[in-house]
């Protein structure tokens, strides 16, 4: 019946339905709309309570400061949209905001800059410091600890009758300088002023023995022989040698004279005038240029070295030295003496005990004066080889 009911009146059902849902949205609204107005008079009601503190009754760092101000444009936005305020309180309260924002950022970018600058201030006062730190230490080293400077001495000793010699020793005692033969002590002693000058004009020439044997001599300006060295087995250790007699040579003078009778007159043998009868004996004289200087060598026939002279600035003075060494050779104006390692050698001097030529060193006294013996005879014979 229902049904047959419906489907006779179906149209005033659809407008029956249509009414009820009209007044169903009408009364929700009318709901809705009452409960927002309750809920806008409590939230009216509870902001009303909330008091704002002004700035000037109370002292808050400034952190709390900012959150407080930040909190107080919280609230007047809530009022804003609560309560409708007007356009230019909004626009008011955004630019106050956006100042606010603004000197924030620049208090930062000011905070950043001044703890750079106070970092590299920190920086450049610790390394100041540690400069400073370092030059102490440096100066009180060289205070507590000034460079050791080389010291050695000067020695005169009496090397026989009316012969005295200055020699110069190292700080450890061994010899690095023997100088020519002074009559008298005080002339051996003003002999070493000059010997310095010459070693700091560096005047030293480097020779080698037969026995490829290396040793110095320092001469003056005006290429007279003042100081013999030791023997050295290589060029190099000569060259240092002559380093360390730089370093010495400003070493104070002994002023004791020491005893130290070592100096063996040579004799010439008595059948001497026999033996240079003999025509076995003939060398010869050769002048060698020797890097840039020139020496006078005499030469046994069997082509033994067996004296050179003193290196000369021309050829022609190394030839007119052959002339004295061979009249002073003759006459037997040798001596014999001892180095710092106990070998003999001699030297051939001329009538002012000048030096004219100095030996080669040997192992024994007896193969010293044989070597003198030998020097003798074929000077006697010797001529100069074109």
């Amino acid at each position: 019946m229902f049904i047959e009911f419906l489907k006779e009146h179906y149209l005033a059902c659809i407008v029956l339905v249509l009414a009820l849902l009209i007044m169903v949205f009408i009364l929700s609204v009318v709901i809705i709309r009452a409960i927002k107005r309750q809920s806008q008079a409590k939230l009216e009601k509870m902001l009303a309570e909330i008091p704002v503190i002004p700035d000037e009754e109370v002292a808050v760092t400034e952190a709390v400061h900012e959150n407080r101000r930040e909190g107080d444009a919280e609230l007047i936005w809530v009022r804003e949209q609560s309560f409708g305020l007007s356009s230019n309180a909004r626009d008011n309260t955004k630019e106050e905001n956006d100042m606010k924002k603004e000197e924030k950022k620049t208090a930062k970018t000011t905070a950043k800059t001044t703890a750079k600058t106070s970092a590299k201030a920190k920086t450049a006062e610790k390394e100041k410091k540690a400069t400073a730190k370092t030059a102490a230490k440096t100066t009180a080293k060289a205070t507590a600890k000034p460079t050791k400077k080389a010291v050695g001495k000067w020695v005169v000793r009496e090397k026989g009758e009316g012969e005295f010699v200055a020699f110069l020793h190292a700080s450890n005692g061994e010899i690095m300088l023997t100088s020519e033969i002074y009559s008298t002590a005080d002339g051996a002693k003003k002999g070493i002023v000059t010997i310095k000058k010459s070693i700091a004009s560096d005047g030293f020439q480097i020779y080698c023995d037969k026995n490829r044997n290396f040793y110095f001599k320092l001469k003056n300006a005006q290429n007279r022989f003042l100081c013999v060295g030791e023997t050295y087995p290589t060029k190099a250790s000569c060259f240092s040698a002559i380093d360390s007699v730089k370093r010495f040579a400003d070493a104070p003078i002994s002023e004791t004279v020491e005893k130290d009778v070592t100096v063996i007159k040579y004799v010439i043998p008595k059948d001497d005038a026999k033996a240079n009868k003999n025509s076995a004996y003939s060398g010869k004289w050769v002048v060698t240029d020797v890097e840039d200087m020139f020496i006078a060598q005499l030469f046994a026939s069997n082509g033994e070295l067996l004296l050179s002279s003193e290196a000369y600035t021309t050829a022609s003075s190394a030839k007119s030295s052959i002339e004295t060494i061979t009249a002073n050779g003759i006459a037997g104006n040798f001596i014999i003496d001892v180095d710092k390692k106990g070998r003999f050698f001699f030297k051939l001097r001329n009538s002012q005990k000048s030096t004219l030529c100095v030996g080669e060193s040997y192992s024994q006294l007896s193969k010293c004066q044989n070597a003198i013996d030998s020097v003798r005879r074929f000077l006697q014979t010797a001529k100069l080889a074109d």
